[in-house]
């Protein structure tokens, strides 16, 4: 059929807003490397993933719709790659069970932040890795999974431009320009922390002034690169000083967007108190998505996914036993 991979994860996305989750199994690999968040960490078969993940997710909101912000894709090291975030919005009018535990339904709209890569072979999905911002839907289902907010809490905005779907080709020259940026900002910029002083990474060479950052819900957004620096990134810097953005298993640019997943995505050494999650002196990684636009020279918006009950956990902290189990 030779189906092009965007064409074939775009229909994907659109053919699961309707309630038939057995229409995964049309795009899915009957063998699949699934990989995803707690308590759902990995799915070996496209019948799982259907019964884990779809099923449960439909069930609970049968009016579900994704809006996705953010769409590209491109090759890694000899794979393609499709990837994109937005949001799940529907009606939570039953129960979520995932791997039996249960976030009440609380019969009104939510939305959901996802992110997800997907590489593709022969018509095929073969690999997902895909985060949901599981403790906002606690959140807006009354349950508090993690302490206030370090920045802004806003239902996050896709794109300034409202130009990141990109379901055509684009020049290859600015694909390079936006990847080799993000490399330049990742390795170049954040893996020169000197463990002391934000100023060392020099990120004022990569960002605009008026960057915009939208992360999970516990960290928020934050608007400039002072708030940045305050509300986002130096929570974590002092709790992990030693962090590093290491393995990514895709990073991948198109047109004026870039994205980029690890599993995990940073590593660091947990030396003080994170949130109300107290040091513990070990290694730890998160799994985390980046999505980001360039504008210019400079990056200006960028959309974070992070696992944080998964990351929890990598700090000895059970976010899970706050929810009842059926």
């Amino acid at each position: 059929m030779n189906t092009p991979p965007k064409a074939l994860v775009w229909q994907y996305w659109q053919t699961m807003n309707i309630d038939q989750p057995e229409a995964a199994c049309d795009f899915l690999s009957k063998k699949i490397d699934w990989n995803g968040f707690e308590p759902l960490r990995k799915l070996g078969t496209a019948e799982a993933v259907v019964e884990s993940y779809w099923r449960p997710l439909m069930t609970a909101m049968p009016d579900l719709t994704r809006r996705t912000y953010h769409f590209l894709g491109s090759s890694f090291e000899g794979g393609d790659w499709v990837a994109g975030t937005g949001d799940f919005i529907g009606t939570f009018a039953n129960d979520l069970v995932l791997d039996g535990y249960k976030i009440p339904a609380n019969g009104q709209s939510v939305h959901v932040r996802f992110g997800e890569f997907c590489k593709v072979e022969a018509d095929k999905i073969v690999e997902i890795r895909i985060i949901i911002d599981l403790p906002d839907l606690c959140r807006q289902a009354g349950i508090s999974l993690l302490p206030l907010h370090f920045g802004r809490d806003i239902w996050i905005p896709g794109p300034l431009a409202g130009n990141a779907v990109l379901l055509t080709d684009q020049d290859p020259a600015e694909s390079a320009k936006s990847l080799g940026l993000v490399e330049a900002m990742i390795f170049g910029g954040l893996n020169s922390y000197d463990g002391k002083d934000q100023a060392s990474q020099g990120l004022e060479r990569y960002w605009h002034a008026d960057m915009v950052w939208h992360g999970p819900v516990g960290i928020g957004s934050s608007y400039g690169m002072d708030e940045f620096k305050r509300n986002a990134q130096g929570p974590i810097v002092h709790a992990f000083p030693d962090r590093r953005g290491v393995g990514h298993k895709a990073r991948i640019a198109e047109g004026h967007l870039i994205a980029s997943t690890g599993w995990p995505s940073l590593g660091g050494t947990h030396l003080n108190d994170f949130m109300d999650w107290k040091a513990t002196g070990e290694y730890i990684g998160w799994n985390i998505m980046d999505f980001w636009t360039r504008d210019g020279n400079k990056l200006r918006e960028n959309w974070v996914l992070i696992d944080l009950i998964g990351a929890a956990k990598e700090s000895k902290v059970d976010l899970l036993a706050k929810l009842p189990r059926e």
